[in-house]
């Protein structure tokens, strides 16, 4: 026999109903670690209603590596305390310029504290790597 929608509601309004749906802090990482990939994959300008939305183009700053990184790590410490209010004290530390296999990447490592539905703060660090066609590709480590 099926429950009514009613029945339903009363019992996700119960606040000592043991059935209720808690985030789970993986839950919320994970959700976290999805909208960063989602930002890092977008670049300024694709949003029409969030212009500074996602990372700036870095192509034309290829040619001189350190102006590169630096822009790339302003761009995406701006977005994150934008667009991403779960994460707190965010830094973004480059790593190297080859990837595991020695390929040119930009390698960088976010880091801060997802602010938890309960008040709890949870370190996170995210591996980032941006190779030279633009592909991002992250990781929680």
């Amino acid at each position: 026999m099926s429950t009514s929608l009613l029945t339903k509601l009363e019992r996700a309004a119960d606040p000592n109903n043991t059935e209720r749906h808690t985030w789970k802090a993986e839950d919320t990482a994970a959700a976290v670690v999805r909208h960063i990939r989602q930002m890092l994959t977008t670049r300024h300008g694709s949003s029409i209603t969030c212009p500074d939305y996602g990372v700036p183009d870095v192509t034309h700053a290829l040619h001189d590596l350190t102006e590169a990184v630096a822009l790339i790590q302003r761009g995406v410490k701006a977005s994150i305390q934008a667009y991403e209010p779960r994460l707190k004290n965010v830094q973004i530390r480059h790593v190297r310029n080859t990837n595991e296999i020695g390929q040119p990447a930009m390698m960088f490592e976010i880091s801060g504290h997802i602010m938890l539905a309960d008040g709890r703060r949870q370190p996170i660090r995210i591996g980032t790597s941006l190779d030279e066609h633009g592909n991002v590709e992250l990781q929680e480590l």
